[in-house]
This record gives structure tokens, sequence and C-alpha cells, in this order.
């Protein structure tokens, strides 16, 4: 419930403040006075874009505070617009942002004005206004849709794969056989380097390691010879100086380290040998593997991809058939589980509409449309499976399944036709005002009308009045009205004037009490110089609207 609200420096406004009350708060006044820059300043506070010709000439900035009543609790909302076209919004003194203020107020707000005519009046708004005011959320058919469009893309590129790579297949045998023949491993090439240089080198290191052989062991003397004669030279030594002991054993070490070294060499001189052909089979294979990073232009890590890409491929088209009836059973069973996302979500909303049509019935009736049979126009549940795939076998996406329209008979006998046809300005503003009037509000809300009475008179205006006082009732009401016969039922009773003041238009707004609300409903009546029968039925107006309008729940 907004208790207060503040403007500053707002276009045509210098500074105006609005105390509001609980029920129906109605503002009046000449057109152009500025009426509905008051919701303009609200819609602000709820995150509207805010444009820099808000701000009025000369000022700095436009400052909108409200104080407004959340669960009992008092909050100060406030944005300030900047010439800049920027803004700065605050809760409770605190610096917030536009996200923050917007999902703090959006609950509390709700403005209804000319654009939901024009929702009546498109059938594509209709299904969003049924579904706003059952609290239906279509996430979970648009999620079975996605799944069921990314089920037939795999099956696609699937099949795509399979039609290039059969095309391709010769192609990728034969590379294969070559990546195979080519014994590709990692480190091959290094590998195949390093014995090809021993290969060639092989009598010089041969001679190498039959020289470091006889050094160590068969020379005179030898290293093993010498590495005995200072051991036993340090077992003496130990004898008078135990710590020579371990120096000793370290000597045993060396020797059979020795030993161990001349070993191995044995093998390796026996390896060292001159052959020709191997030589040459050595050459062959690292001028295979050079010429098959030459030819895929890639180094020895991608030709074992590639070989493991086209190993893939192969085995692919191997399998082909089996890959290809298990996207089929997955294109099935996305498309199953479509089908009854979309038939579970028809029938909810099926069960809604009804409830909805019913309410929005009964309120014509009482707003002088009775014998008025309202309808919502939609795929039938049990029918989706015939309306859900075209000629080609492909789904209908969610929009084209869950449309739906609006249809209404305004009379006894007559045909159901689509509102969007048949209904009149002064019918709309009615049916508008009896679906809006279903919309769940609490009682902390404000429900704001800006001139949904507009083109219409009579009994008619009486009935809107009738409904704006019933929803008032609910939950705090403010309106922007041209009717007295709204204006007579309101529980606070606002007027804009506008004034002009040298090269200065500035407007101000006042509460009215007394004979100030009788001469502005005879304003309203019969224009600025209204007579005195004119003036004489507005107070009579004033002193009977609770009985002559009781309020309609």
């Amino acid at each position: 419930m907004i208790d207060f609200l503040k403007i500053s420096s707002m276009a045509i406004f210098d500074e105006i403040e609005i105390q509001f009350t609980e029920g129906l708060n109605c503002i009046t006044g000449e057109t152009g006075a500025g009426k509905s820059l008051i919701l303009d300043a609200l819609a602000l506070l709820m995150g509207a874009r805010a444009g820099r010709e808000l701000v009025r000439p000369g000022k700095d900035k436009t400052t909108i505070e409200a104080l407004v009543r959340i669960g009992g609790r008092e909050m100060v909302l406030c944005r300030e617009v900047y010439p800049t076209g920027s803004s700065r919004c605050f809760i409770d003194g605190r610096l917030a942002t536009l996200a923050s203020l917007s999902e703090l107020s959006s609950g509390l707000i709700h403005i209804y004005g000319q654009h939901d005519y024009q929702d009546l009046l498109s059938p594509r708004q209709h299904m969003r206004i049924l579904e706003e005011q059952a609290g239906l959320s279509r996430d979970n058919v648009e999620a079975s849709y996605k799944s069921y469009v990314e089920a037939i893309e795999r099956l696609g590129d699937l099949e795509q794969r399979i039609r290039d790579f059969s095309r391709d297949r010769e192609y990728l045998e034969h590379c294969l056989q070559e990546l195979r023949s080519a014994c590709m491993e990692e480190g091959l090439e290094e590998s195949l380097q390093l014995e090809l240089r021993t290969a060639k080198n092989a009598s010089e290191l041969r001679d190498a390691a039959r020289s470091v052989q006889e050094l160590i062991y068969t020379g005179g003397p030898s290293l093993v010879d010498l590495a005995a004669q200072a051991r036993q030279q340090l077992v003496r030594i130990a004898r008078h100086d135990p710590a020579a002991e371990k120096l000793a054993q370290s000597m045993d070490d060396i020797r059979a380290m020795l030993e161990d070294i001349h070993g191995q060499l044995r093998s390796r001189v026996e390896s060292y040998e001159h052959d020709p052909e191997r030589t040459g089979e050595l050459e062959e294979r690292l001028n295979a593997v050079r010429e098959l990073k030459r030819k895929h232009r890639t180094d020895e890590a991608g030709l074992l991809r590639l070989a493991d890409e086209m190993d893939r491929k192969l085995l692919l088209l191997d399998e082909s058939g089996q890959s290809t009836a298990e996207a089929k059973r997955a294109v099935d069973e996305a498309l199953d589980g479509y089908r009854r996302a979309v038939a579970e979500f028809l029938d909810r909303r099926k069960r809604a509409a009804l409830g909805l049509c019913r309410k929005i019935n009964r309120d014509l009736g009482n707003l002088g449309m009775p014998g008025t049979d309202f309808r919502v126009d939609q795929i039938d549940a049990g029918g989706v499976g015939e309306a859900l795939v075209d000629a080609g076998g492909t789904a209908h996406p969610p929009a084209a399944l869950l449309k739906g329209e609006f249809f209404i008979s305004a009379n006894v006998g007559q045909n159901i036709l689509p509102l969007a046809r048949i209904a009149s300005g002064g019918e709309l503003s009615r049916i508008m005002l009896a679906v809006k009037a279903q919309q769940i509000a609490s009682a902390d809300a404000t429900m704001i009308f800006d001139e949904v009475d507009a083109g219409i008179s009579g009994q008619t205006a009486i009935a809107i009045a009738r409904k704006l006082k019933g929803i008032s009732a609910q939950s705090q009401a403010i309106v922007v009205t041209h009717l007295h016969q709204v204006a007579c039922v309101a529980d606070t009773h606002f007027v804009i004037t506008k004034s002009v003041r040298g090269k200065t238009t500035s407007s101000t707004l006042r509460r009215l009490t007394g004979t100030d609300r009788v001469m502005e409903l005879a304003r309203m009546m019969g224009g600025d110089t209204p007579s005195p029968t004119v003036i004489e039925h507005a107070r009579e107006l004033v002193r009977s609207q609770e009985s002559r309008l009781p309020v309609e729940p």
C-alpha cells in the first residue's frame, strides 16, 4: 500500500505531495494537467526506463519518493533521475540497484492502462493474460521442446556424418592403414632418430666401449685392481682407526659398481654391430613418419589423434545402423515427453480457463452485460497427438500448440465470435476490468487504473464505478478518471490544476473535500461554468454515494 508520494522537479511538477488513503483514491483534472505523470512517477519506482525529458527545465534532477507499507512494515522507496538519463535508486535511504527496487515494487504496485486494451485486441496476448492470472508457467513445455529439438539435431548430425564418412570411406581406410603401418606411438620419431644415430656410429661406439672396458678391468693396472689395492690400505688403517672402516666399505661399493659397469658395457659392445640393412630400415621408418606429418600438416601427437579420429569414424560406419536406431529412439522419446508436457499444460490451462470464464461472466453481468458468454478457445488436451506434428512429421513449437483466443457473445442467442472482432470500446472497458479484477492481489498491493473508463458513459460508467469500488474494498486502488460517476464514489479525491506564469507552466495537486469536491464533480458534468442544477446534482451525488453505489466485492 502507498501511504505517501512526493514528486520533485518532474516535467510540469515543481513539487507535489500526495497522502493516499485506503480504499478508492481518484485523480481528476483537465486534459494535459499532468494526471498521468503521477502514474509515470510510480512506474519509475517499478523500474521503468528513465528519460532525460522528465527532468524539469532548470533543475538538476527529478526525485520520486514513496512511503509504502509491506507486511505491516513501512519502507521508503526513492529514485532520482538526472538530465543525462541516468538514475539512482534508494531503499530506506540506502543505495540500491534498479533490479532490487523493481523486484520490491513489482509485487506492490499494479498499473493497468491503455495498453491493456491493446492486449485484449491482440489474440497473441490472450493466453499470456490467462496464464498470468492462473500462475501457469510454460517452462516445462519449453524445456521439453528444447530437448526434442536437440534430439532432432543430434539425429540429423549423425546422419550427415554417416553420409560424409561413407563418401570418404576408402580415403579413411587408406590413411588409417598408413598410420598403423608406421606403428605410430608417442615419442616414436625421437626414438627412431636416436636408434638411427646409434646404428650409423656403431664402429666408433664399439671401440670407445672396449677402451672403457680395458680401463676398468683388463688394463694394467685396471680401475678394479686399483680399487682393490686402495681397499687393502683402508683395511690396514681401520685396524688403528675404526672410522676408516666405512671408507673401506665404500671402496668395496666402488669396486662392485665398476664391475657392474663393465658387465653392462659388454652387452652394449655386442649391440654395436654395423648392420646396413637395419640402418636402412630405420631410415625408411623415420622418413615415413616425417612424410605423414607433412601430408597431414600436423605433429606426431596430431597423427595419433588423427588415427583415433579415423578409427572412430570407421567404427561409426560399421555401427551406423545401431547408432541411427538409437538416435531415432531418442527423438521418439523426446517427442513423447514433449507431447505429455503440452497435454498436461493444456489440461491445467483449460481448468484455469473454466474458472476464469465463470468469474468473468459473473462480473460482466454485474457490469451491465447480462447474458454475456466469455470463453477461451484452445487446442483440447486430448487432441494434442494429432496436432503435435506437421505433414512432414516435425513437431510444432510451443507457440503454435499453446495458442488460444478469447471468444465472446455479448448477447443471448448471438454466435460466439473472437473478442477482437466484435467488442466495442465500452465492452472492452468492462471486459478488461473483469479480467483484471481476477488478479490475485495482497492487502498490501495498490491497484492503479489509468483512464480505464475512457470512451464510456451512462450506465456503463456506473457499472465501472461499482467494480472499481469493489476492488478497492480488497486492495488500495488509485484511478485516473474523467468520469464523475467514478469520482463521486472515491474515498479520497485529488485534483490536478495547471497554470501558466510568464514562460513557466506548473501543475499543482490538492485533496478535495466539501464544496471543492462538489464543484469539481460539477465541472466534470457541466464544464467550467456548471449551472446551479448541475451543482446541486453533484452535491446530491456526494451525499448519497453510499446508498446509490453500494460496494460490490
